[in-house]
C-alpha cells in the first residue's frame, strides 16, 4: 500500500486510520525495534478490561494484549495509578498492592498464577488491591 501524503516515511495509510489511538502504533513500533515487519491490524488482538485500585475514585481502561508480559503490565498499572508498589504476589517481594483479576468462569485469581496467553485471553477485569488481603488467593502463601 502507498504510503500517506507520498512522502517515503515507511508508515502505511492502514496503520494511520485503523484501531485506537497508540495501540497499533505502540505495536508497529516495536515489532520495527526487533527488526520484525509490523502484524496487520486484522491480526492485532485488542483485550480492554477495566481496572480498579482500591482507595482510588476511577476507574481506567487497559488492553492487556498490548503488553508482552506481566512485567510490562504492572509497570504500566504503576505509572496509571501513579504508584510504585504494585507487584506480582510470587513470593520475592514485600509489595503494598497485589493485582488480582476475574475471570471467565467469574473466578478471582491472582495476576501471574496462570501463563500469559491464557490470561490475556480470560481476563474480564482486574483489581488492585492490598497485599495482605490478596494473600489468601496466592498459590504460594
Amino acid at each position: 500500500m502507498a504510503g500517506y501524503g507520498g512522502g517515503d516515511d515507511g508508515v502505511d495509510l492502514t496503520e494511520l486510520t485503523l484501531g485506537l489511538p497508540g495501540v497499533n502504533a505502540r505495536k508497529a513500533r516495536r515489532a520495527r525495534k526487533n527488526g520484525q515487519q509490523p502484524p496487520s491490524s486484522s491480526a492485532m488482538m485488542q483485550a480492554f478490561v477495566k481496572v480498579s485500585m482500591d482507595g482510588t475514585p476511577y476507574l481506567r481502561k487497559v488492553d492487556v494484549a498490548a503488553y508482552d508480559d506481566y512485567g510490562e503490565l504492572v509497570e504500566a498499572l504503576n505509572e496509571l495509578f501513579c504508584c510504585c508498589s504494585i507487584g506480582l504476589m510470587d513470593g520475592y517481594g514485600d509489595w503494598e498492592h497485589a493485582v488480582v483479576y476475574e475471570d471467565g468462569d467469574g473466578d478471582w485469581m491472582l495476576v501471574g498464577d496462570v501463563p500469559w496467553e491464557m490470561f490475556v485471553s480470560s481476563c474480564k477485569r482486574m483489581r488492585v488491591m492490598r497485599s495482605c488481603e490478596a494473600r489468601g488467593l496466592s498459590s504460594n502463601a
